[in-house]
């Protein structure tokens, strides 16, 4: 915006010198007195320099602008050098004008005819023309001005509005990165968990399987001298029992 905002003092700054150098060859064509002539003459002569001057620091600051600015101005730029030089000539010609119509006072006062004043008057009315039909150039440049400004007001608020959905757009997509990364961090931690749940149970089924084997081991264990003690039982039963022997009587 600042250096829009430079560019825009150029042309102003432009216009202004181009409405002043107008206004000095219209009194140059209009001013009989020589020493007042060539003040304005020269006054018009500084403000062709300052225009130049002017012309010159607005290109170089487009040429330091995006290809889209410079493709305008350059545009623009080729418009106000046609326009100055369409006025350096028109100065020319008010000069040209101006020394003639001093010489031709001079010679109606000497006593020249009639029919080169009427030539001359004839003149001066075609430049006053002229001077007129650049006036109404002038206007419909500044009006042209304005239509571009407005332009260029709708284009930084069309500007400013892209950049505020590019803001938009661009913080949605840090807040997608930043659910990415929570969404990740999320299945890392569900990942450990199921892994840890397989691992617990692994480690219930193992220790079932210990629990059966050691139980399996006590009933075996607890199991085999009962057997061994029915056995045992059953081979006293079968062994015949000795009867006590009585004492024989004494005689």
């Amino acid at each position: 915006l600042i250096i829009m905002s430079l560019l825009e003092t150029y042309e102003q700054q432009f216009g202004i010198t181009i409405a002043e150098i107008t206004s000095k060859i219209n009194q140059i064509s209009r001013i009989s007195d020589p020493d007042e002539r060539q003040s304005a003459e020269s006054q018009a002569e500084r403000l062709f320099a300052e225009a130049r001057e002017t012309l010159e620091q607005l290109e170089l600051e487009t040429r330091s602008q995006p290809p889209s600015i410079r493709q305008k101005y350059s545009t623009r730029l080729q418009s106000y050098t046609a326009e100055q030089k369409k006025l350096e000539n028109d100065f020319k010609q008010a000069k040209d004008f101006a020394q003639r119509q001093q010489q031709r006072d001079e010679l109606f006062s000497s006593g020249a005819d009639d029919n080169n004043y009427h030539a001359a008057s004839e003149y001066r009315a075609r430049l006053l023309d002229n001077t007129e039909r650049l006036e109404r150039t002038g206007r419909r440049m500044e009006e042209g001005l304005g239509s571009v400004y407005e332009t260029e007001r709708v284009g930084r608020d069309i500007l400013a509005d892209l950049a505020s959905q590019r803001e938009t757009l661009t913080r949605s997509r840090d807040k997608l990165k930043s659910t990415n990364q929570d969404l990740g961090s999320s299945s890392r931690i569900l990942g450990g968990m199921m892994r840890r749940v397989v691992q617990n149970r692994a480690l219930l089924l193992l220790i079932l399987g210990v629990m059966l084997l050691v139980i399996g081991a006590v009933l075996y264990v607890a199991l085999k001298p009962r057997t061994l003690h029915i056995g045992a039982d059953s081979a006293t039963s079968t062994t015949p029992t000795k009867l006590p022997v009585a004492p024989a009587p004494v005689p």
